[in-house]
């Protein structure tokens, strides 16, 4: 059940469900708490799984012009607070990984373990940069809907897009839904966001990296690099692009049960 919490400068939309350890799941660019429906569903069956849009994404107002991804992580904060929690594991898929990663750097103490989801502790490099300049030149031209049918099927893999079609139109669909001004703050939060790999190795808790062998915007070489030198135990799925969730649902169902039981 969709619930709201009011701040200054959002209105975040969440869901809780499930009794247990506590997971948060933070979702990535173009994307919304929707998007971890089916397996928040099936995390929830054994533990309690709280998802939030974040700002600017979904349903969540973002009452003001530019948000960072450390402005999203006091924002995630505001909600921990909110719920009362005590004791976190973090899991930030994609732009919810920078998030993640802005929150381990200022409230390490609430977490008790920390999953990179197809995401990177990298700053952008130059070229990226000027990616995303380019991806907000078109927004602003009013050609939102050309980015989501172009960039969401590039986030599973070739091999899985006649097999997850559904997901793909799905995807999409949530995609084209996220406001102008919301899409534009993401990039330029993802644009100017810093380097955050010493805030990574200097995590003492349990640490995954679930690496996807054919994922189309982190190579797997690069990803087990970064797991490498930040002391990550990387997960890697064998047929997955940047949604492993969806396409290898299962395979990481079990891994973070693992972590928050096990570890």
């Amino acid at each position: 059940m969709d619930q709201f919490l009011q701040l200054k400068n959002y209105n975040l939309r969440y869901r809780d469900k499930g009794k247990g350890n506590t997971v948060l799941l933070l979702h990535g660019y173009l994307e919304s708490l929707e998007t971890f429906e089916t397996f928040a569903n099936d995390l929830s069956r054994l533990a309690r799984v709280i998802t939030l849009d974040l700002p600017g994404h979904g349903l969540s107002e973002l009452k003001v012009k530019t948000c960072s991804v450390e402005d999203m992580a006091k924002a995630v904060n505001e909600l921990a607070l909110h719920l009362q929690l005590k004791k976190i594991n973090i899991i930030g898929h994609s732009m919810g990984g920078y998030v993640a990663l802005a929150y381990a750097d200022k409230y390490k103490n609430m977490l008790e373990s920390f999953c990179l989801f197809h995401s990177s502790p990298n700053a952008d490099t130059e070229e990226k940069k000027a990616n995303r300049k380019r991806e907000i030149e078109l927004i602003i031209q009013g050609k939102k809907e050309q980015i989501c049918k172009a960039s969401i099927p590039n986030t599973f893999s070739n091999r899985n897009l006649d097999k997850f079609a559904h997901e793909v139109e799905r995807a999409t669909l949530i995609a084209c839904k996220t406001p102008d001004h919301g899409i534009i703050a993401a990039l330029e939060a993802m644009m100017n966001r810093p380097d955050r790999n010493h805030i990574l190795k200097a995590l003492n808790m349990p640490k995954v990296s679930i690496i996807g062998k054919e994922d189309n915007f982190i190579p797997m070489k690069a990803a087990r690099e970064i797991a490498r030198k930040n002391d990550l135990t990387p997960f890697v799925l064998q047929t997955s692009g940047h949604m492993g969730f969806i396409e290898q649902r299962q395979e990481c169902l079990r891994e973070i049960f693992r972590i928050i039981y096990e570890c």
